[in-house]
């Protein structure tokens, strides 16, 4: 019996010593893995699907040029790019779900100009659309128009602005939420204009337009895609159109720079890619090359023309410096606009 306690004792010390170098073994396997798992892991990227998220309503513009870059960038990088829907507050709920997401490379963001505006309508804001985001690549760009009902008591921008200054208080226009560009917009050539409207927020861009068609409100500057149909099937007039030279559809509607005399004043939104700060160098290029060059086929360039836009394709490094700079010049002009509410 002594015996066989002594085999038993110095068995299980064995087996604990055993244990003990597997679980050693382990731990080291692991700090191994740990050390070299970021350089594998870019080197396999990307090995699942990526999501790339659209802070705008399906519908949209950016939508339209979200679901183009998407369609493409699946084939140019081998897994399926799926485009996710995260709209309210301007935008600032989609950007900051993206600012907040894993800097993997599997969460990407159709970014816009607005997401260098609607961040300065919040106080305190919910994210940093400099410091939180890693430019990837610019993709296109999409004139702003204005429209309204073919039933209004006015046909040209002009003519809503006299009609504006004879009827004090009685002409309101569109947004599709506060701090988008059809609210800022709206109220920077107010201010520029010198005359008066109410503005009236929508949650959903598709009622606004509905309603701008029935003369629920006067007038809205919005994307062209979700108002194309209804100008087409006359429902909907433009009155003005925010690129610096007249569109080729709407060759006798005057453009903003021309209604306000500033040759330089240019109401449309760009787009781009971005991940999230902290993803890595390696996978921030891999993106960067293959959204390019989706952004350049045919089938992209088809679709942006059908939106009224059209690409314009730069690096990272060019939609950085556009970042940079809209940042600072939305600041200043919301500031200066009074436009800023408290969270």
């Amino acid at each position: 019996m002594r015996n066989l306690n002594i085999q038993a004792s110095t068995g299980a010390g064995a087996w604990m010593a055993a244990l003990q170098r597997v679980l050693l073994s382990t731990f080291l396997a692991f700090l191994v893995i740990g050390a070299v798992d970021p350089a594998a892991a870019q080197s396999a990227y990307p090995n699942r699907p990526i999501r790339l998220i659209n802070a705008y309503a399906a519908g949209s513009a950016s939508d339209t040029v979200a679901r183009a870059i998407a369609d493409e960038l699946t084939r140019q990088i081998g897994v399926p790019v799926v485009v996710e829907t995260i709209t309210g507050a301007g935008g600032n709920i989609g950007h900051t779900a993206a600012a907040r997401a894993q800097p993997d490379g599997y969460t990407l963001l159709l970014g816009t100009s607005l997401m260098a505006m609607a961040v300065h309508m919040i106080s305190p804001p919910t994210y940093d659309a400099v410091k939180d985001f890693i430019p990837v690549a610019r993709v296109g760009e999409i004139p702003l128009v204005a429209v309204a009902s073919t039933s209004a008591p006015f046909k040209t921008w002009r003519e809503m602005m006299a009609y504006s200054r004879a009827n004090a208080g009685k002409v309101n226009y569109a947004t599709s939420g506060k701090g988008s560009s059809s609210h800022v917009y709206s109220e920077m050539l107010k201010r520029e204009l010198k005359f008066d409207a109410q503005d009236i927020s929508y949650t959903a861009v598709g009622q606004a337009v509905i309603d701008t068609a029935t003369g629920k409100v006067d007038f809205f500057i919005a994307n062209l895609p979700p108002t194309q149909g209804l100008i087409d099937a006359g429902k909907l007039r433009a009155i003005a159109v925010g690129s610096q030279q007249r569109l080729a559809a709407f060759p006798d509607v005057p453009t903003f720079a021309e209604i306000t005399g500033r040759r330089d004043l240019k109401l449309a939104l760009w787009y781009g890619v971005f991940a999230p700060a902290g993803t890595p160098a390696p996978v921030v290029a891999r993106l960067e090359k293959a959204i390019m060059a989706s952004a350049n086929t045919t089938g992209v360039r088809a679709r942006l023309a059908i939106s009224g836009g059209a690409v314009s394709v730069g690096s990272a490094a060019d939609l950085e410096r556009m970042v940079r700079q809209d940042n600072q010049s939305f600041s200043a002009l919301i500031k200066s606009l009074g436009l800023v509410t408290a969270k």
